[in-house]
């Protein structure tokens, strides 16, 4: 390969980096590092070595997702490989990430995910952003799984084909969530602490039997610094306390 091809190839793509913990700053050795497209397939993987650290090559351009996960004691896995429960685990997501520029991502994950998370601001409304998300429990999901025994839970499983039908009279809660008074959350919006004004439940049917729980996070907007690095776009980040 030529000098000149090398170069191209890397001025088509950045560098992502970073260390992948417990919520107890333990590294996680062996851990999957996923960069994935709308279809949630993996672009880029990457593995961490035994001090939790990673490194990946990527093509510049907006991916779906990222996610981390060390996969043996993936919740859906370890409970058919016999692990023991107090070594599941759920994923850490990232949603929307923008390679555009060489980046440090340290990730923590433990008993808790944060998953489809979305954050808006409604035109002419109040200086607030709207932060939707899918708070997961491993302990409620067990609790649900015992109850209502699923036909199957597969990993990285795309439901956007499934053709939804009005919701069955009958259809059941499933409380994966935690309640919103006992969701303790933190938010940052471009690195800046900002507060939380409100959080509310939300729910959503998923196969006409079950309603789901999400939660409306109302978050003041985060001011303009100049301190803060120039960016074409927003970066958001929701923080939440407790491994349950």
């Amino acid at each position: 390969m030529s000098c000149t091809a090398v170069y191209a190839q890397q001025q088509d793509s950045v560098t992502i980096h970073g260390r992948v913990t417990d919520y107890n700053g333990q590294p996680i050795d062996s851990a999957s590092v996923w960069w994935q497209n709308p279809q949630f397939n993996d672009i880029i993987e990457a593995i961490t070595d035994k001090d939790g650290h990673y490194t990946a090559r990527i093509p510049k351009g907006k991916y779906q997702s990222a996610a981390s996960i060390y996969l043996p004691s993936y919740a859906h896995i370890a409970m058919k490989s016999g692990l023991p429960e107090t070594e599941h685990r759920l994923e850490f997501w990232a949603w929307d990430f923008i390679a555009d520029r060489d980046t440090t991502l340290d990730i923590r994950y433990h008993r808790m995910e944060a998953y489809g998370l979305r954050a808006f601001c409604i035109p002419g409304a109040m200086p607030t952003y709207q932060i939707y998300v899918r708070p997961m429990s491993l302990t409620r999901t067990y609790q649900w799984m015992k109850e209502t025994k699923p036909e199957s839970l597969v990993h990285g499983e795309n439901l956007s084909d499934i053709e939804q039908q009005e919701q069955n009279k009958e259809a059941r809660e499933c409380q994966m969530a935690p309640r919103p008074g006992q969701l303790k959350v933190t938010v940052w919006i471009d690195g800046e602490k900002v507060p939380v004004l409100m959080k509310q439940e939300i729910k959503r049917i998923f196969r006409q039997q079950r309603i789901w729980q999400r939660l409306s996070i109302d978050s003041r907007h985060a001011q303009a610094s100049q301190k803060r690095p120039s960016l074409p776009y927003l970066q958001s980040r929701a923080g939440r306390h407790g491994k349950r």
